[in-house]
């Protein structure tokens, strides 16, 4: 299924009257029986407003974020709703619609909305519900929404659904595609993970311009195939760095510090920029730090000797 806008995507739900949404939190924690894009459970003791046909966004807490802020990943439309412990009241819906969002949107990107659902006050304390399930207005779904897309249609969303679950259960393996869409949506899963993990800041010039970054990888996507989804195969680099780095032109020492190749001396004004950076360590990522051997493939295989 190829992705269209989100709005699109949900005009049926978002045209009824009786639809509701909701933020909905999540860990991704397969042991209370949360899987993202797949199932959520909670007990309706502490909280009976969610019904067959509504709507919801994902959102990361703090608490589970790689960047120590809370972020939107994507919506879907609620399915089934089963029973799953008569006694603890706890039932679990499964979707009948999947959207991973194009551009995850950060806490900072909401920074100076004015919710209608509340006042957040100076700060996000108590904003959201501490059980993780809040009802919020269309107008502010639909807000959020738009900050989710991007210019780029033509993606496979099973694709990117597969991608994101393989991640969370540590199978970065991808096979080899036909389709270039289905490539395409698995690369931007891998990228939109590593630019979290660098906190969208280019780990050599530190730029945070969302627009300018990319999550490089080390071992190229066609080289290895059970590498391809590993974040710790991944560098969020801005879009001269990432090029540099493609190309062999830099790469990474054991210790992370930047090699600058002699080839850069056959463009001298790119060498005057770029020969600086020798020796400079790069900036760590809060999670899935660059595996050595990955390092290691780069310089003996791609780097301009």
């Amino acid at each position: 299924m190829s992705k269209t806008a989100a709005t699109e995507y949900f005009s049926e739900e978002i045209n009824k009257p009786e639809t509701s949404y909701f933020i909905l939190d999540t860990k991704g924690d397969r042991e209370v029986g949360d899987v993202d894009f797949e199932k959520y459970a909670w007990q309706t003791n502490r909280y009976d407003k969610v019904k067959e046909g509504d709507l919801f966004i994902y959102r990361r807490p703090t608490s589970a974020s790689e960047t120590n802020q809370f972020y939107f990943f994507g919506a879907c439309k609620i399915g089934n709703i089963t029973n799953v412990d008569d006694v603890e009241k706890r039932v679990a819906a499964t979707f009948s619609k999947r959207f991973p969002f194009e551009e995850i949107v950060r806490q900072e990107d909401l920074e100076d909305y004015k919710w209608e659902w509340k006042d957040r006050g100076s700060d996000w304390g108590h904003f959201f519900n501490q059980y993780g399930m809040n009802d919020i207005p269309k107008n502010d779904f639909l807000h959020i929404l738009s900050l989710a897309e991007g210019d780029e249609l033509d993606i496979d969303t099973d694709s990117e659904i597969e991608a994101i679950q393989s991640i969370q259960k540590e199978n970065y393996t991808a096979e080899d595609e036909q389709a270039k869409t289905t490539v395409r949506s698995k690369q931007r899963v891998f990228s939109n993970k590593v630019k979290l993990n660098y906190n969208y800041q280019c780990a050599i010039s530190g730029i945070r311009t969302k627009e300018l970054l990319i999550g490089a990888h080390i071992i190229p996507w066609a080289k290895r195939k059970e590498t391809r989804l590993d974040p710790k195969n991944g560098i969020c680099l801005s879009v001269l760095y990432d090029k540099l780095f493609d190309k062999g032109y830099i790469t990474l020492d054991e210790n992370y510090a930047i090699k600058v190749s002699p080839a850069l001396n056959q463009d001298p004004v790119l060498a005057s920029e770029i020969l600086a950076l020798e020796g400079k360590a790069i900036r760590q990522p809060t999670r899935d730090k660059p595996l050595p051997e990955y390092l290691a493939f780069h310089r003996e295989n791609i780097f301009k000797r």
